[in-house]
């Protein structure tokens, strides 16, 4: 049962991955429309497009811990567990949110060595 905590956490790191790619894709082509064409700013562009999405993501997860009844089952709880056992929606975003703010971190330590 203790694997189905870290099978749930690796579920959350292959959707932040999706979720990062998307939103670095995107902030390329933004940044390539409207901005210079240095790749170093590119990467900091990046890398605060991710943490922007990340604090989005703690925020949202905050709603459901502050709200009184936003960790009871959901309404489509059978299907919500076959897909995560042990995790709830919250708890989800928490990680994915974490998860995209480590991508973004990792892009820093790229720029500044």
């Amino acid at each position: 049962m203790k694997f189905c905590f870290v099978r749930d956490l690796f579920k959350c790191a292959k959707i932040a991955f999706y979720i990062a790619v998307g939103v670095a894709v995107f902030a390329t082509i933004i940044f390539y429309i409207f901005y210079d064409k240095h790749y170093m700013n590119l990467f900091g562009y990046i890398k605060n497009c991710l943490y922007y999405t990340g604090c989005f993501g703690f925020l949202v997860s905050v709603g459901f811990f502050v709200q009184k009844n936003a960790t009871r089952p959901l309404a489509y709880q059978n299907e919500w567990c076959k897909i995560f056992h042990r995790l709830n929606l919250g708890f989800v975003i928490m990680f994915i949110g974490l998860m995209i703010c480590m991508v973004g971190m990792l892009i820093q330590l790229i720029i500044e060595s």
